[in-house]
């Protein structure tokens, strides 16, 4: 079977990751790449070698490419997302799908009226860890599950961030809750900040539901340890899951009824021992790329939706907007 000719359009940070990736990967030939500011990359070079380098995106046209992988700034996706679909080749679009809602649903009508496909790349839908969890939820192991929480803290704001934490790093607990309920995000309330300076928020606090399961996502770019956990809470126990170290740890317990002679309830009477559960831990970046060459070989659906990835969306672009809302605003003091 023929590789698939591929191009990459935007090389910051990801982009270099997807470009070192799919040079590794037999699925694909790296035709193209593209970047308008493609000469302030000087150690681009040597990962590039035997590549066609453009500053201009629409000149990876003239390559007959198969699919391409957008990586660059939210602002352009959706200019060049529509351009590459129209033209016919297969896109994977970093997240998020767009920066606004009205431009989202824009692009999701050109990726339905196109015979391309459109991948959103929620790269921790491709996590292994979360395939397990998936696997524990839908065996039953946890009853019904009632609330979920995550942390997705650390040091990591770009210079110039074009989104805020909420729609940069939270979105990505916000779509992997959509993925394990099954359900879409309802924003109930948030809260959240920036550093002195700054004009986008730095951290944030924020309350969901998905149907009956009650959630809550906090991230910042602010603390001095990079910290990226899910926990889970059922009725037959709770789920600790490391994203980075691609662990989980399942803690089983039940909920009894109690009898005394004033009163009736249900409460948990029983402390458990945490049960490592078995995790075939791989590189999600490689998995996602992988499962994109299955979508556009004709094999596989977009593991992740427009309408997942516009929900997602929607949801950090209503927690922006209670926390701009919310009076007085809170602002992180700095005592450096």
């Amino acid at each position: 079977m023929k590789p698939i000719r591929v191009g990459v359009v935007g090389l910051g940070v990801m982009g270099r990751q997807h470009l070192r990736v799919l040079r590794g990967l037999v699925e694909f030939d790296v035709v193209a790449i593209a970047d308008p500011r493609i000469g302030d990359y000087d150690t681009l070079a040597e990962c590039a070698a035997g590549i066609s380098i453009h500053c201009d995106p629409e000149e990876l046209l003239g390559h007959d490419l198969d699919a391409v992988v957008i990586a660059s700034p939210t602002s352009l996706h959706v200019p060049q997302a529509t351009y590459f679909l129209q033209a016919g080749v297969h896109v994977l679009l970093e997240k998020p799908i767009a920066p606004d809602i009205a431009s989202a649903r824009t692009l999701v009508q050109v990726a339905r009226r196109s015979h391309a496909r459109l991948l959103i790349g929620h790269i921790e839908r491709f996590n292994p860890a979360i395939d397990a969890l998936q696997s524990l939820i839908a065996g039953g192991n946890l009853g019904r599950v009632l609330s979920i929480s995550a942390r997705r803290v650390g040091v990591a704001r770009p210079a110039l961030p074009a989104t805020n934490v909420i729609a940069d790093l939270g979105i990505h607990d916000i779509d992997i809750i959509q993925l394990l309920t099954g359900s879409e995000p309802v924003v109930l309330g948030a809260t959240g900040g920036s550093l002195p300076g700054n004009h986008q928020e730095d951290f944030a606090f924020v309350l969901l539901s998905y149907g009956d399961v009650a959630a809550a996502v906090e991230t910042n770019w602010i603390t001095p340890l990079k910290s990226r956990r899910l926990s889970v809470t059922g009725t037959g126990g709770f789920v600790d899951l490391d994203y980075v170290r691609q662990e989980v740890t399942v803690y089983e317990g039940r909920i009894d009824p109690v009898d005394n002679p004033t009163a009736h309830f249900s409460a948990v009477w029983q402390t458990a021992q945490g049960r490592p559960l078995w995790v075939l831990q791989g590189e999600p970046l490689m998995r996602e790329l992988l499962h994109f060459a299955e979508c556009v070989r004709g094999h596989s659906e977009p593991a992740v939706s427009c309408e997942e990835a516009l929900a997602a969306l929607a949801a950090c672009q209503r927690a922006t907007d209670w926390v701009r809302e919310a009076q007085p605003k809170l602002v992180a003091t700095s005592h450096v």
